[in-house]
């Protein structure tokens, strides 16, 4: 009999710290957002998409993909990305707010 999923949201070969929203049914294609794993079934996805996924708006967000030579390269939000398995994205934000409640 196998082994029971880690957690039903993670696919087979992702470790528990490594959770968070992810597409698993149907999944074609694997990337990393943040150094976390990530498997979408689309892989025609804006940029605006990859900042959906780690849950931070298009309107804060910063999204930057890892070149051939390592440099981060910030991506426009409404442009259409072609991903490929492995593809490396940095999402951040452009500010943070915060105060004392």
């Amino acid at each position: 009999m196998p082994a029971a999923p880690i957690h039903p949201s993670l696919t087979p070969d992702q470790a528990p710290d490594q959770a968070g929203p992810t597409q698993t049914a149907g999944a074609t294609c694997e990337i990393f957002i943040n150094r976390r794993r990530f498997a979408i079934g689309n892989q025609m996805v804006t940029a605006a998409d990859i900042a959906a996924l780690m849950g931070v708006p298009a309107d804060n967000a910063v999204v930057e993909r890892s070149d051939p030579t390592g440099e981060w390269v910030a991506l426009p939000l409404a442009d259409t990305l072609d991903i490929h398995s492995g593809d490396t994205f940095l999402v951040t934000r452009q500010f943070v707010m915060g105060g004392h409640g």
